[in-house]
């Protein structure tokens, strides 16, 4: 709840400004409620000012508000993080990861222009993303989805090779700690006993659990570090009450 913060700078710690971890992303984008619902295989790369600084790959959901699922969830810490230091953060979503650019090109120009069938641009990618994804990724690249696949040039087409492999999303926030798995953030490990979790500043104090600025992606790290650290710091402060009263 927030309280042993409190507790912990009252007894003179510094705090690593809490944030939210593991949790969907808020984006500027408009275009979400057209595809709210969606999930889709994806890759999510997020850049902080510029810089790539992490990436994961899995289903990604689309929501109203912007984008949700275990990938986006393992790269999240570092679009909050970057926010809450007043940093542009940014995501590239990658709706083929398992092709090359020139291999996605390929499948769809074997789509549009070897099998249309009369196929209009819209039908030629059935079977490769939902249809609400597939209008907004060809609204994207100018593409109108009713136009027959035949008459897109392939200059457009490499257009939207290029809206699927590189979907770029403006961050704007986090769905708050309410949502978060995890916090990122907390008492400095730099004040704190590495073998003890014993503070450096206070007698008799000891840290566990998310309240120390420690935590991990998805998978039950977090839960083993709560575990973890809450037998190492019992188990010291047993050690130490015990040599007191004797």
């Amino acid at each position: 709840d927030g309280s042993g913060y409190d507790l912990a700078k009252m007894l003179g710690h510094k705090l690593v400004p809490v944030v939210p971890a593991l949790v969907q992303l808020r984006c500027r984008e408009k275009l979400y409620r057209q595809v709210a619902g969606v999930r889709t295989h994806g890759k999510v790369t997020v850049f902080i000012d510029g810089t790539e600084t992490a990436s994961d790959i899995g289903e990604l959901q689309l929501t109203d508000y912007g984008i949700s699922g275990i990938p986006v969830f393992q790269i999240s810490r570092y679009a909050t993080r970057a926010l809450a230091d007043e940093k542009h953060a940014y995501v590239l979503i990658d709706f083929a990861p398992d092709l090359t650019d020139k291999e996605f090109f390929d499948l769809l120009s074997e789509r549009f222009y070897e099998n249309t069938h009369g196929k209009s641009a819209g039908e030629a990618l059935i079977g490769l993303f939902n249809r609400k994804l597939s209008e907004v990724l060809l609204s994207e690249a100018g593409i109108r989805s009713e136009l027959y696949a035949g008459e897109v040039a392939r200059a457009t087409l490499h257009r939207l090779v290029k809206c699927v492999k590189n979907f770029r999303v403006d961050i704007t926030g986090s769905n708050g700690m309410e949502a978060a798995q995890v916090c990122a953030g907390g008492v400095d490990t730099e004040e704190i006993e590495a073998t003890t979790l014993a503070s450096k500043l206070a007698d008799g104090i000891y840290f566990a659990g998310e309240v120390i600025d420690i935590d991990g992606t998805c998978g039950g790290y977090n839960l083993q570090w709560a575990w973890s650290s809450g037998f190492v710091a019992g188990m010291h402060a047993a050690e130490e009450g015990m040599s007191e009263q004797r």
